[in-house]
């Protein structure tokens, strides 16, 4: 665990404004250990059978770069950017990337909206004997309807993401502020929004994991401005 200490110092009649602050991450290439390396040619054909089922267009289920993210968060371990071990994947898809997680030592849980894809999920964690909780729902807290609107705005009446939140934090036994590391694969449309969720709702000093096609693994910490 880093030894990161955040105090917050109410000014009379004010909050403290936070911010997200971009930090330097090059996670160089990895070994990967032989557990890790059979979990993933294990379920590789898994991972092509739900993505080749999964129609054209948005809100299907497209697969992580589980190499990468693996690498990614080594690299997080190893440089002890992490306050804490809770981890949460916003869209989990089959909880590859949360299974991951946990193989590591974290403590791991993913949200998803599909529930096919809970099932099945929770289906592979126990058949590799893996430690990690699943929810089905919308990883949206209550109160985003203003970021959600603002989105729309910007990306012309179209983001990706199920706009609604429900019970999946319930589920869980957690709020969104009690989690160190979140992890998303969003669409480019909901980039933007999703970490204006995590700024909003995150706690101080936690870590937001993000994967980009084009840019790769971006890191972020939700500090004081």
């Amino acid at each position: 665990m880093c030894l990161l200490f955040f105090l917050v110092f109410k000014i009379r009649g004010s909050s403290p404004v936070m911010a997200l602050k971009q930090i330097a991450f090059s996670p160089p290439e990895l070994q990967l250990p032989g557990d890790v390396a059979l979990y993933l040619e294990q379920m590789a054909p898994q991972v092509e059978r739900y993505r080749s089922k999964t129609p054209g267009g948005f809100r299907g289920f497209v697969p992580s770069d589980y190499v990468g993210f693996y690498s990614a968060l080594s690299h997080v371990v190893d440089q002890r950017l992490a306050c804490g071990n809770a981890f949460c994947e916003w869209g989990s898809g089959l909880g590859v990337s949360t299974c991951l997680a946990s193989m590591l030592g974290f403590e791991a849980a993913g949200i998803e909206i599909d529930g096919a894809l809970v099932q099945a999920a929770e289906q592979f964690v126990a058949d590799f004997e893996l430690i990690a909780d699943f929810a089905h729902g919308s990883f949206l807290p209550d109160g985003v309807d203003d970021l959600i609107d603002s989105a729309f705005a910007e990306n012309n009446g179209e983001i990706s993401m199920i706009i609604q939140s429900d019970d999946a934090y319930h589920q869980l036994g957690k709020d969104v502020d009690d989690f160190d590391i979140v992890f998303c694969f969003p669409w480019p449309t909901d980039e933007g929004v999703t970490a204006e969720i995590f700024e909003r709702y995150a706690s101080v000093g936690a870590i937001l994991l993000t994967f980009d096609e084009a840019e790769g693994y971006r890191v972020r910490r939700k500090s004081e401005n």
